[in-house]
């Protein structure tokens, strides 16, 4: 598996450096450069606006208390296209531009998080979603009960101490 690997890292790098010296033949270097630069930006940009879109769609179903397994299927694939518009190179920049398309990312970002479950390394509770159907089962242990933000248990109370404390007259007066 190493050795696949490190065969994959160097083929990778040999097609972005043909990928860079063919367009930087057909347009001349600074603008080759440049392009690299720029679409670095580009990356940063759509990470910032697609990232408030997801985020803001995972709190949406947090509060009706679903589990938002499609939401972060689309955060990590933005995650990912993000790093990958990032490293120089015409070709991780296509690879990470892709990984930002609406469906697209959704079945990248499904692809992901179920490698990561099946590894064990991640326990996702909860269901949903037509991409998770069959996973949820595997990634439950025996037992759990899901998600359930609602339902409250004698586990839930937390014993303490505390002091009442009268306003400092002063310092109310001074505002």
């Amino acid at each position: 598996m190493p050795l696949l690997f490190i065969i994959g890292f160097f083929l990778w790098v040999w097609a972005e450096l043909a990928a860079l010296v063919a367009i930087g033949g057909e347009v001349g270097v600074l603008l080759t450069i440049a392009g690299i630069f720029v679409t670095a930006m580009v990356g940063m940009w759509l990470l910032r606006t697609q990232g408030r879109v997801i985020m803001s769609a995972l709190q949406a179903q947090l509060v009706r208390g679903e589990m938002p397994v499609d939401s972060l299927a689309d955060g990590v694939s933005v995650m990912g296209g993000a790093v990958l518009m990032l490293v120089p190179g015409y070709i991780t920049d296509g690879i990470g531009l892709v990984m930002f398309l609406p469906v697209i990312r959704t079945l990248i970002g499904a692809s992901l998080l179920r490698a990561i479950t099946r590894r064990g390394h991640v326990m996702m509770r909860g269901g949903g979603g037509p991409f998770w159907s069959g996973m949820a089962g595997r990634a439950w242990p025996e037992g759990a009960e899901g998600f359930r933000p609602d339902v409250r248990t004698e586990d839930d109370v937390i014993e303490g101490d505390f002091e009442e404390r009268q306003p400092d007259q002063d310092r109310l007066d001074r505002r």
